[in-house]
């Protein structure tokens, strides 16, 4: 049986509108139109593929019922293994399935646990497989009413699945274990070149066939192996006995954060918790007037009521902010008491995170913002999805985009007029320097050759990029592979370029023949005619992505008003890190420092030297995730030397 939540079909206009052109606006015909495509590599994936020890695991006893997963754990990475094989490429995460019934869905598409994609095949074929760990029904009878039931989704945030024709598959489909050892058919959906909302589907499992000791199920996505345009998602995934309404089972007692938020994006978590960008060097926040005027106004996410019924659940609302840096509790920037209403609907529950200010310190901070239900369930496996967050940066750079790529952009090579360019422009609270700009290149399978790319500093003209007063430019080899641990190339110019007021930041890349893609954020909003394009005409106009969602991964890197270059190599060689690989304290050697940082693979600050430490070689690091970090430290004239560290 197949049911929708009845809430979507009247967001399906919003969920089928086009995503994937960006378009120039207002712009005269000869304007270069800049276009977005799928992603052919994620390699923010990588780090959770399970390493090969870890697909060959098997339970050894089966689980028992209920079996449940809404997948709101992990919050990002592969499903759990406590209820799944880990093996088959499904990606859990809330940025990809559009409005799903609680926060966190499992995806399906063309890239494999890598984020690389299955092969050049021009021919379908099976993708993506979601396989659920042994589950014991031995004990069960065909009078014990068992029922699988889940929600499905064709097509996400980030593309439309293509049309299923023979011998061409482009399909999502359950199988389920017989007790012979048999994979059978139970239920398939053909794409028809559409996206949908998410729909129910139960199954009846009363057979004596499915009613063994090692039953398992399996979703199967069958598409473009050569990239990840055809794509399904499944949520709420439940088989349990006793459900008494058997195939009309289509709802439950459970009220649920879930993605997005009205009048926004139709996918993503909570939004950014600051007004303008997802993340802002700490000084230029402390320097707004007041410094909570940066925060959001509307900060919240879409929650969905699951009962199935006209009546509005009441539900307590409590949004807390949390200095991780510091490891302290700020306080509340949402406290509220609401109706949620019936039917499947999905509402905005949203707060001003201003109401809370913020402590004013020059100490860059990691916060994080978290948005928690309380509606009375008593269900256990419900209260898991009542809860949200979102974490924010106040650092050294700027960002408009979350730090996670859905698509890529990219440039198209003209072989002759002026180099087609994108920019974002910035408006400072007070002078700053730029000190470089980091861009997410994705590199295609067969992406073998570097890429040249020009990064600048444009003054304002008119709130356009003015390129007859162009700041600085520099001219940069990006290399054909990120090295290990790498999530981004950061270009610096040999000396930070002194912006105030307003200035833009971006790329131009000569012709090559080919177009190079750079990762694109479909969860994230640009200000209006704050996202720029520059045609082959050498002329600027405002960009955006249709329905307002969208922004290119570049982030300019800024220095607080510190105007010398970093240190050349040789000074930056006098200091060494040993052990290194370490598994814990490190030691310096070398010239005396101000003070040291470690920086995650994303450049986030993940620990600083206390002040009574600062200068100390002995750097006592918390117990960190292996991989690679960087430590940085600060000389007394202001400028920074880092060396590389893995951790093991």
């Amino acid at each position: 049986m197949l049911t929708p939540f009845r809430s979507l079909p009247r967001l399906l206009p919003l969920l089928c509108a086009p995503l994937l052109l960006l378009l120039l606006q207002a712009a005269p015909a000869t304007a270069q139109v800049l276009s977005s495509g799928p992603l052919t590599a994620d390699p923010g994936r990588a780090q959770y593929a399970p390493s090969a020890t870890l697909q060959a695991q098997y339970r050894t006893a089966a689980l028992s019922l209920p079996f449940f997963d809404d997948f709101t754990t992990p919050l990002e990475g592969n499903p759990s293994s406590k209820n799944w094989l880990p093996s088959g490429g499904a990606f859990v995460s809330n940025r990809l399935a559009l409005l799903p019934p609680t926060r966190g869905a499992a995806t399906l598409d063309g890239l494999r646990a890598n984020g690389q994609v299955y092969g050049a095949s021009s021919f379908n074929g099976p993708i993506d497989s979601l396989t659920s760990q042994p589950i014991n029904l031995g004990n069960l009878g065909t009078s014990d009413q068992v029922y699988l039931s889940f929600a499905w989704q064709a097509g996400n945030i980030a593309a439309v699945p293509g049309s299923n024709r023979p011998g061409n598959p482009v399909r999502l489909e359950l199988f389920v274990k017989t007790n012979t050892g048999t994979w059978e058919s139970k239920w398939f959906y053909n794409a028809v070149s559409r996206r949908t909302g998410f729909s129910q589907v139960v199954i009846d499992l009363n057979q004596t066939k499915y009613l063994h000791g090692d039953f398992q199920f399996r979703f199967v996505a069958s598409g473009n192996p050569g990239s990840n345009s055809d794509t399904f998602s499944v949520d709420y995934v439940l088989l349990d006995r006793s459900r008494s309404r058997g195939l009309t089972d289509t709802t439950f007692t459970d009220v649920a954060t879930g993605a997005g938020l009205v009048g926004s994006s139709p996918s993503g978590g909570l939004r950014s918790p600051l007004r303008r960008f997802t993340a802002m060097p700490v000084w230029q926040y402390n320097a707004a007037s007041p410094p909570s005027s940066e925060l959001n106004p509307r900060l919240g996410v879409n929650v969905s009521n699951l009962s199935g019924t006209a009546s509005p659940l009441s539900v307590d609302v409590t949004g807390t902010v949390r200095d991780l840096t510091a490891g302290t509790t700020i306080g509340s920037w949402l406290q509220t008491s609401t109706l949620v209403p019936g039917n499947a609907r999905q509402s905005p529950i949203t707060g001003s995170a201003a109401s809370q200010p913020l402590p004013v310190s020059a100490t860059p901070k990691r916060l994080r913002y978290t948005l928690a239900l309380n509606s009375r369930e008593t269900i256990p496996r419900t209260l898991a999805n009542d809860t949200i967050f979102r974490d924010v940066e106040l650092n050294n750079y700027y960002a408009y985009d979350d730090g996670t790529a859905e698509n890529t952009t990219f440039l198209l090579p003209y072989p002759n007029g002026p180099q087609l360019a994108i920019a974002y422009r910035f408006d400072v609270n007070q002078p700053d320097f730029v000190r470089g700009l980091r861009l997410v290149p994705v590199f295609t399978p067969d992406d073998t050759g570097s890429r040249q790319v020009t990064i600048s500093v444009w003054g304002d003209k008119n709130g356009l990029p003015d390129d007859a007063n162009i700041l600085r430019s520099k001219t940069y080899v990006i290399p054909a592979a990120y090295p290990a641990g790498w999530k981004y190339f950061q270009i610096d110019f040999d000396q930070p370029v002194p912006v105030s007021g307003t200035f833009h930041v971006g790329f131009s890349q000569p012709s090559t023949g080919r177009t190079l893609p750079y990762g694109l954020d479909l969860n994230s909003t640009v200000p209006p005619r704050h996202l720029f394009a520059r045609s082959n005409t050498g002329q600027w106009d405002s960009i955006r992505y249709q329905a307002q969602y969208g922004a290119p991964l570049m982030r300019p890197v800024m220095t607080n008003n510190v105007a010398t270059a970093t240190t050349p190599a040789a000074e930056a060689a006098a200091f060494a890190l040993y052990p290194n690989p370490a598994h814990g304290a490190v030691r310096v050697a070398g010239p005396a420092f101000a003070r040291a940082a470690v920086l995650d693979a994303v450049g986030r600050v993940v620990w600083q030297q206390p002040a009574a430490e600062a200068g100390q070689s002995l750097l006592a690091l918390p117990s960190l995730p292996p991989g690679v970090y960087l430590v940085r430290l600060a000389l007394a004239d202001g400028r920074t030397v880092a060396q590389r560290l893995l951790l093991e």
